[in-house]
């Protein structure tokens, strides 16, 4: 009985391709109606304080529809991109969804074709995604993957080609000097112009000579290499006399005060001049 269905379902694929578009359809339709109610009873269930896992319950089967190569396309027509969101979106509480959730359908939405700005503004995709990009309790991992989704997403709109390579080498020039600082744009627009000037200097009676002296400018290089330092440093003048210890330094004292002793010793003078030396 299987193998006739099986066979059943290949001859109907070969016979007419529209019956392949009208269950894909269907699946779509049942995926999202799946997704939006077990979305709705999560919510729900966060009211009441009690566990979501509505929607961890049907997230293998989902995962399993979205990996699926030939509906791709009809999934994106179809509006998947809502149901997405409504699985990405903060809780009542403002908590999370699970960890488990948000990895499976980054990765999906990675391996989907480029999705339109109608789409992402239609669906609220987008906000979802900057919404757990910003978020201070989101992985590591799940904000690189909102960072490239983004990047992939803004780039139909500032016009930047996806592919790196493709640019020729004045074109990825051009691109980084664009992305610079405005100070390393001013250093920049220097060095340029320095090297103009290095290839055809400016002689008298060329436009742009100027005849008189110029006013100083301070750099604005941002050095790399510090320069090499040319004057040495001299050697502190340590003195050469050996500190005294105790004892030594209250010898000195005693002989210091022995010696003003002596100096101060009173003199008998006689009144009759006796010795004096005449």
């Amino acid at each position: 009985m299987e193998r006739k269905k099986q066979e059943r379902k290949k001859r109907r694929r070969k016979n007419d391709d529209g019956d392949i578009i009208n269950d894909n359809d269907d699946i779509i339709a049942d995926m999202m109606k799946i997704m939006n109610e077990a979305a709705e009873q999560d919510r729900e269930l966060n009211k009441q304080r009690k566990p979501a896992i509505r929607v961890m319950l049907q997230l293998p089967y989902i995962k399993a529809q979205l990996k699926k190569a030939d509906m791709v396309n009809s999934l994106l027509d179809s509006g998947i991109l809502s149901s997405i969101t409504s699985w990405l979106a903060p809780l009542p509480d403002h908590s999370l969804p699970h960890l488990e959730i948000r990895e499976a359908l980054l990765k999906q939405l990675l391996d989907f074709p480029p999705i339109s700005t109608e789409g992402l503004k239609m669906s609220g995709l987008g906000k979802a995604v900057m919404y757990l990009f910003k978020h201070p309790k989101e992985t590591k991992k799940n904000k690189e993957m909102c960072h490239k989704l983004i990047t992939n997403w803004a780039r139909p709109i500032f016009s930047q080609n996806a592919d790196y390579k493709a640019l020729s080498k004045e074109e990825r020039e051009q691109r980084d000097y664009e992305q610079l600082p405005k100070k390393r744009k001013l250093s920049a627009d220097s060095d340029r112009l320095v090297e103009k000037q290095e290839e055809k200097p400016l002689r008298p009676g060329d436009p742009g000579y100027v005849y008189r002296a110029r006013v100083p400018a301070p750099s604005i290089k941002d050095y790399v290499i510090r320069p090499r330092w040319n004057v040495e440093d001299k050697p502190r003048n340590v003195s050469s006399k050996k500190q005294l210890n105790k004892f030594q330094q209250l010898q000195r004292a005693f002989n210091e005060r022995k010696k003003g002793s002596k100096s101060q010793a009173a003199v008998s003078v006689s009144i009759e001049g006796r010795n004096m030396a005449l």
